[in-house]
C-alpha cells in the first residue's frame, strides 16, 4: 500500500514538473528575448538557476539531515545525467543542425569539473575549497555577462507580443511548479528507494539525481518542441556549473562530513569523461562534418550508457 500511495504521488509531481518546465521555457525565452538576450544566454542563466533549484535544496536539506552522502551524489548524478540522458534525449529528437557554442563558455564548465575532483582528494569538502568554487561560479557569471551576444529585436517570437506581466505572472508559476514538482518527485521516489533498501548513495547517484534532473528533461523536450536547441546546451552547462559551484560549497561551509571513497573512484571518474565527451562533441556537431543522422546516434550511444552505469549502481551487471 506504501508503495502504491508512493508511486501515485510521483506521477502526480512529474505532471506538474513537465507543465512547469514548459511554461518556465516559453516564458523566460520570451522575456529575455524582449531584452535582446539571445537563446544560449537565456539556458545558461535563467533556465539553468531554475532546473538546478532541486539540487540547491537537497544540498541544503542534506546538511540539515547531516546526510551528506546524498547531496554528493546527486551532485554527481546529477551532472552526469544532465550530459548522458538529457543531452543524448535532445540529440535524439534533434530535427535541424545546431548553431556552433563559443568556446569560451566551456571554460568555467571544464574548470568547476576538475575543482570538484581536486575538493573530492581528501573526501571532504573543507570551507576553503568551497570559496574556490564559489570564485569558479563568479568566473562563470563574468564569462556570461562579458560574451554574451544579443539579437535584433525583430527576431522576436510571435508569441513576445504579450505583456509584460503576463510572461512574468507565467515565468514565476512555471518556476514554482519546477521546484515543488520537483521537491516532492524526489520525497516520493526517495521513500520507493527505502522501501527497496538501497543505499543513502546510490539513493543520490540515481533516484534523486534523476530526481533533481526531471527539470532539465523536461525543460530540453519543451526546448526542442519550439526548436531552441542552443537553451539546450545552456542549460546543460549552466545546470552543471551551478550544482558544484552552488549546491557543493554548502556542504563544505556548513558540514565537514567524510564522503565514501567509491564517489571519487567510480562515479567522479564516470563524470568528467562525460564532461570531456560533452565538451568535444558540441565543439564539432555543428560543423558540415557531421549530419543529423550521426547526432541521433551520438544521442543512442550517451543515453545507452547512461542505462549501462545505472545498472552498475544497482549491481545488474
Amino acid at each position: 500500500m506504501d508503495f502504491l500511495i508512493n508511486f501515485i504521488g510521483l506521477a502526480f509531481s512529474l505532471a506538474i514538473l513537465i507543465w512547469g518546465a514548459d511554461k518556465f521555457v516559453e516564458s523566460s525565452s520570451v522575456l529575455a528575448k524582449k531584452f535582446g538576450v539571445n537563446e544560449l544566454t537565456i539556458g545558461l542563466t535563467v533556465v539553468a538557476l531554475g532546473t538546478s533549484a532541486p539540487e540547491i535544496f537537497v544540498g541544503i536539506s542534506s546538511v540539515l539531515n547531516q546526510s551528506e552522502s546524498i547531496a554528493m551524489g546527486t551532485v554527481v548524478g546529477s551532472n552526469i545525467s544532465n550530459i548522458a540522458l538529457i543531452f543524448g534525449v535532445s540529440c535524439i529528437g534533434i530535427s535541424f543542425k545546431p548553431k556552433s557554442t563559443p568556446f569560451i563558455q566551456f571554460l568555467p564548465f571544464l574548470i568547476s569539473a576538475l575543482a570538484l575532483g581536486l575538493c573530492l582528494q581528501d573526501l571532504k569538502i573543507s570551507p576553503n575549497e568551497s570559496v574556490l568554487l564559489l570564485i569558479v561560479f563568479l568566473y562563470f557569471l563574468y564569462v556570461i555577462f562579458k560574451y554574451k551576444s544579443l539579437e535584433s529585436l525583430s527576431n522576436l517570437d510571435n508569441e513576445s507580443s504579450q505583456s509584460n506581466s503576463i510572461v512574468s505572472i507565467f515565468l514565476i508559476t512555471g518556476l514554482l511548479a519546477l521546484i515543488f514538482g520537483s521537491r516532492y518527485a524526489v520525497i516520493y521516489a526517495e521513500n520507493i528507494a527505502i522501501l527497496l533498501n538501497i543505499s543513502e548513495l546510490v539513493i543520490g547517484l540515481t533516484i534523486i539525481a534523476i530526481g533533481t534532473s526531471l527539470p532539465e528533461l523536461a525543460a530540453t523536450i519543451s526546448a526542442l518542441l519550439k526548436k531552441k536547441t542552443d537553451m539546450v546546451v545552456g542549460n546543460v552547462i549552466g545546470s552543471n556549473i551551478l550544482n558544484i559551484t552552488l549546491v557543493v560549497p554548502i556542504i563544505g561551509l556548513f558540514s565537514g562530513a567524510q564522503l565514501e571513497p567509491v564517489l571519487l573512484e567510480r562515479d567522479y571518474l564516470i563524470m568528467i569523461v562525460a564532461t570531456i565527451i560533452f565538451i568535444l562533441f558540441v565543439t564539432i556537431y555543428s560543423s558540415k562534418y557531421m549530419n543529423l543522422l550521426m547526432i541521433r546516434l551520438m544521442g543512442l550511444l550517451l543515453v545507452g550508457s547512461y542505462f549501462g552505469y545505472l545498472l552498475i549502481l544497482s549491481k545488474l551487471i
